[in-house]
């Protein structure tokens, strides 16, 4: 009643192997398309990221859709020039003005697919975007807080002081920032309600300031930092030096070359090379150091009673930085705040100590030691400052915020329209 169907299976099974295999062949193109499609993506990304954060540098378009385009193709893209397009702003309003575009387009010839598509090639485009966050006005680096105080940052004598970041004081005097004789002072931009003033041979120079410095007053950036005693940081009912016959550190001392945290009852005299643990340290009867010594710490802080003996002599090197975490993070060296008046001499420490140094009652007096081979950002902030001497102090802030007067927002990568 049937007829015999050997062999059937074989014969359907040869006229469908073509299509299977176009099939295969077909779904084996498009997830290469998909995969084209996402390195291209990547480098769009990367275009409109990196034309965005060289353009928050210098302001420079062409330059900025030169290092986009650069860098799209270090990270695959390899059209031509005529195939990426990168827009600074983006011309995306939900985005704002603080955004970019990159548009990136390939030509990708077709294999199986061109007998359905009846072409040959086919375009394959991604965009991306990227959006640059608001900047608030930074911290200063160096903050004179007395109002109405006439020179209330002074650099005298023949100093020569560089500071990658904003310089400011809160007096309205019409002398507020003064430098004299053959000093000089550059700094990325000033902030004082009052004017900057020289005499003699001495010249300021603001590199990033664009319309001139801020006629206004700035906060105090370091009075939250609490003192030794305060809840955060609870004193001791011992003394960390009460073993010691005498208060004199360094080599062949009787306190050795290894200062330990805590607090210390005798005067402490630098003479020579210490190294400080990191921790919390009180010298509550003096701090002084001899000619010639070092100090060295990483993720330390130092305490004062300024109302005793603080004196560190010419050419001491300092290398010290604040903890980067705890009640202290990024304090190194702080005066009790609740003595007023007098002064305090630090010599060699701008950009030599990397973190906040804070006298907000007193007169600050340092000069240029010796220097680090790589400036570090110090945070100077007192009642007054003065800078005097010869040499050069360096400070660099420029990655901190302490920084460059414009600065620059944090980048991201965004959504935007299609």
């Amino acid at each position: 009643m049937f007829g015999d169907s050997a062999g059937s299976v074989a014969i359907i099974f040869g006229l469908l192997l073509p299509c299977l295999l176009g099939f295969a062949a077909l779904a084996i193109e498009v997830g290469y398309w998909y995969s084209e499609k996402n390195k291209l993506q990547i480098a769009a990304d990367t275009a409109a990221y990196s034309a965005l954060v060289a353009y928050g540098i210098d302001d420079n378009l062409d330059k900025a859709i030169a290092v986009g385009v650069a860098q799209a193709r270090a990270s695959g893209f390899s059209g031509t020039d005529a195939e990426i397009e990168i827009l600074i702003p983006s011309q995306d309003a939900a985005l704002g003005p603080n955004s970019s575009r990159a548009n990136l387009v390939v030509n990708t010839k077709l294999f199986l697919s061109s007998l359905f598509l009846n072409t040959g090639t086919i375009d394959i485009g991604v965009n991306a975007f990227a959006t640059m966050d608001a900047v608030g006005t930074p911290a200063p680096c160096m903050l004179a807080l007395k109002p109405n105080q006439s020179r209330s940052i002074v650099m005298a004598a023949s100093v020569k002081t560089n500071m990658n970041c904003v310089v400011a004081t809160n007096s309205a005097s019409n002398d507020a920032i003064w430098v004299e004789g053959s000093a000089s002072l550059t700094a990325t931009c000033a902030k004082t309600p009052g004017t900057i003033g020289t005499n003699g041979g001495a010249w300021v120079s603001l590199t990033d300031c664009p319309g001139g410095y801020a006629r206004e007053t700035s906060t105090d950036p370091l009075s939250s930092t609490p003192f030794w005693g305060s809840p955060a940081i609870p004193d001791t009912g011992f003394f960390a030096d009460q073993a010691i016959s005498q208060g004199r550190y360094g080599v062949g001392m009787p306190g050795g070359n290894i200062l330990k945290p805590g607090k210390y009852g005798k005067q402490v005299e630098i003479d020579g090379t210490v190294t400080l643990l990191p921790g919390i340290y009180y010298f509550t009867a003096g701090f002084r150091a001899a000619p010639g010594s070092r100090i060295t710490g990483d993720g330390v802080t130092i305490y004062l009673d300024q109302s005793r003996v603080l004196d560190i002599a010419q050419n001491v090197a300092w290398d010290l930085k604040a903890p980067t975490s705890g009640p202290t993070e990024g304090m190194a060296i702080m005066g009790d705040p609740s003595r007023t008046g007098g002064s305090v001499r630090l010599i060699g420490i701008l950009g030599n100590v990397e973190g906040g140094v804070y006298f907000p009652n007193q007169t600050l007096l340092t000069e240029s030691g010796p220097n680090l081979s790589t400036a570090r950002c110090t945070r100077l902030v007192a009642s007054t400052i003065d800078i005097r001497g010869g040499g050069t102090v360096n400070n660099d802030c420029s990655g901190s915020t302490g920084g460059a007067g414009g600065g620059n927002g944090r980048v991201r990568l965004a959504k935007g329209s299609a």
